[in-house]
């Protein structure tokens, strides 16, 4: 079993007892005893890492975008998760695409119906194709944390926007020791950043060096994940 999320509490206690093993980022903020398995890393890498993902420019042409193209992309959720209720992500959702939109492209990728006036802004093209995107993106912005971390570790400046900030391991130390993720429970203050980022020069560059320090810290998860289980069906 993988787990990064130690909000979901619900779950966690379901599966527990039947798990014999559980692998979580040496940065969980939690004790899940002596069935827990804590390694250096995010379970984003087990398909983002260099070693498996190749980004291809090919697909921004589907959008009209080219490699230096400035554009963000934000991600709106459901907020319908047994563990997310009672909390949400961006307020003004109208007010952070017109600010950014002043600078660029703007894509939205949503679980659920937009407003109308957002509706244009929806991302048409298949599912799979949204880690090419986050790469090339100059900026993220969404209340969506698996996306936020992806963007992250991708080298994309991220910013994650929820009242769950504060709860999760891999959000804090993505922000506190690599300064790839920026956290706000706040829309204002989110934005507010979200206009500086997206106006600094250099700021991929700047992503980039943070990223290539993350990956020389943190191990190659498909790997580790493989060697884990391996060894556990030969012991």
């Amino acid at each position: 079993m993988l787990e990064d999320t130690e909000h979901s509490t619900e779950q966690i206690k379901l599966y527990l007892p039947f798990a014999d093993a559980v692998l979580t980022p040496g940065c969980f903020r939690g004790n899940l005893g002596k069935k827990q398995v804590r390694y250096n890393g995010y379970h984003e890498l087990a398909y983002l890492h260099p070693n498996y993902f190749t980004p291809d420019p090919e697909i921004l042409k589907e959008l009209g975008l080219k490699e230096d193209s400035v554009f963000s992309v934000l991600r709106f959720v459901s907020w319908g998760a047994s563990h997310d209720v009672g909390h949400h992500g961006i307020q003004n959702k109208i007010e952070f695409v017109k600010e950014l939109e002043k600078y660029g492209r703007v894509l939205i990728t949503s679980e659920g119906r937009l407003d109308e006036v957002l509706e244009q802004y929806r991302i048409k093209v298949s599912p799979e194709k949204l880690h090419h995107l986050l790469y090339y993106a100059s900026l993220y912005v969404g209340d969506g944390g698996t996306t936020a971390v992806e963007s992250a570790i991708l080298g994309t400046p991220s910013i994650y926007v929820s009242t769950l900030v504060g709860t999760m391991g891999n959000f804090i130390e993505l922000e506190e020791k690599y300064g790839l993720l920026l956290n706000y429970s706040d829309s204002n203050k989110a934005i507010e950043k979200a206009i500086e980022l997206i106006q600094s020069p250099n700021i991929k560059e700047c992503w980039k060096e943070k990223r290539e320090m993350l990956l020389r810290d943190k191990v190659d998860v498909t790997s580790f994940i493989v060697r884990f289980v391996e060894d556990y069906l030969t012991n």
